[in-house]
């Protein structure tokens, strides 16, 4: 039994409906978009109220059943919305009123669905050969030695000897001298012992005293691996002009007896005094065995013993305080 025309037309009907586009089956049941603004929206722009009705109506590529929202947000600020049937939504806030159309009619446009049919998808690239993908497996081994190097752990035990020279200025006198340096170093920490020998001459002019000078120092060492900076203080006791005792000796031949008496007595010394020093010094490449430093060091202290000869103003005294530059090299573990 053949089948009649209406039962080929409504057969003809369904399968026109399953192949259309779904935007085209989406206008046949909405009649036109939803705009929902808000009163101060309405109150402000009744005109371009008017305007976006009229411009999505006359659109054909447009979501029919799509909601539009107008909200004023602000005084300069428009807030508009688009909520799709499937659930899907936007919003957008725009600062002019000449953006507000566009903005709806880009979020409210159906792209065609003949040409989505139509159009071939990009081919997949062919996949690496073999080469590169090992090359690819090895980036992340780069990346790991890009990675900044840890902080160097501090010297668990370390010894160093310096030998030290420098110049020293204050109270009246500058002092330039020479001696050694030893540092104990246990986790960042020192222990050492300073002895230098100094030649003070007053700035207003006399001839130089030799003070000699010993000191216990403790400190903190900060490693910041091409450079490390030394912080120490410590007690110490310094010497200066030490006499020496000298015996008569027999007359000299052509020299008369007055001429011996008339000779001065040597001067007294200023006697063991006790010292206070700081120091601060810069050390380069300190995890090699031989390095270098430069540093300033201070002291401080009295300038004579009080004792025989504190009212002597002749008698030799140390500087009350003074500020100096310090070079010296080490070695040392590294």
């Amino acid at each position: 039994m053949k089948p009649s025309h209406p039962a080929r037309l409504l057969a003809a009907l369904a399968l026109l409906a399953a192949l259309c586009p779904p935007a085209l089956a989406a206008e046949r049941g909405c009649p036109a978009i939803a705009i929902e603004p808000d009163a101060g929206f309405r109150e402000r722009f009744p005109d371009l109220l008017e305007r976006i009705r009229a411009e999505l109506a006359a659109r054909p590529d447009l979501d029919a059943c799509a909601r539009v929202g107008l909200r004023l947000q602000d005084v300069g600020l428009i807030g508009v919305s688009v909520t799709l049937p499937d659930g899907r939504a936007a919003l957008r806030s725009v600062t002019r009123r000449d953006d507000v159309l566009p903005t709806l009619q880009a979020l409210l446009l159906v792209p065609d669905y003949a040409d989505a049919i139509q159009k071939p998808s990009p081919p997949r690239p062919p996949p690496p050969p073999p080469s590169q993908r090992a090359q690819h497996a090895v980036q992340p081994e780069r990346g790991d030695r890009e990675l900044p190097t840890p902080a160097l752990k501090p010297r668990e035990l370390g010894l160093e000897l310096s030998v030290i020279s420098g110049a020293r200025i204050g109270d009246g006198q500058f002092g330039y001298g020479a001696g050694v340096l030893s540092f104990l170093e246990v986790k960042s920490w020192l222990l050492g012992f300073q002895g230098r020998a100094d030649g003070y001459r007053s700035l207003s002019g006399g001839d130089p005293e030799t003070a000699l000078e010993l000191a216990i120092l403790a400190g903190k060492r900060f490693d910041f691996g091409e450079a490390a900076l030394d912080l120490s203080a410590g007690p110490g006791v310094a010497m200066k002009g030490v006499a020496f005792s000298q015996s008569e000796s027999a007359p000299v031949l052509g020299m008369p007896a007055p001429a011996r008496l008339m000779r001065p007595p040597s001067e007294p010394s200023s006697g063991p005094v006790a010292r206070l020093l700081v120091g601060a010094r810069l050390g380069f490449r300190p995890r090699s065995i031989f390095r270098a430093f430069v540093g300033i060091d201070g002291e401080w202290g009295p300038a004579r013993e009080p004792g025989a000869f504190s009212d002597d103003i002749s008698s030799p005294r140390m500087p009350r305080y003074a500020l100096g530059l310090t070079l010296g090299a080490t070695v040392g573990t590294p």
